[in-house]
């Protein structure tokens, strides 16, 4: 499928500098993340991952929880979730896949 759509989004730049961070180590590029989390979403019909409000904040509160706290937490949780590097590894042979299909 030829990639036309673009996405542009403005961001703080201590969540993106974090972000890639965390990307780096896991062997990925944001633009890698962010196609393997619209592909959960397709695949899944919905945000892959609960999304709800913590009753235990008050209104209006900061969240306090630091990423190790959630990256741990989400592994826990999820711990049978492909992990990102065997998704993208999935996913790049699907797209290798429909190459050749195109150029037969």
């Amino acid at each position: 499928m030829p990639k036309s759509a673009t996405i542009t989004l403005r961001i703080a730049g201590d969540l993106k500098a974090d972000s890639e961070q965390i990307f780096r180590r896991l062997g990925l590029t944001t633009t890698e993340a962010i196609k393997i989390f619209l592909s959960a979403v397709r695949n899944r019909r919905g945000i892959p991952f609960p999304v709800q409000l913590d009753e235990r904040r008050s209104e209006g509160a900061p969240l306090s929880v630091d990423r190790k706290t959630t990256l741990d937490a989400i592994m826990g949780k999820y711990a049978c979730i492909t992990p990102s590097e065997e998704f993208a590894r999935i996913k790049q042979a699907e797209i290798d896949d429909e190459g050749r299909k195109l150029h037969q």
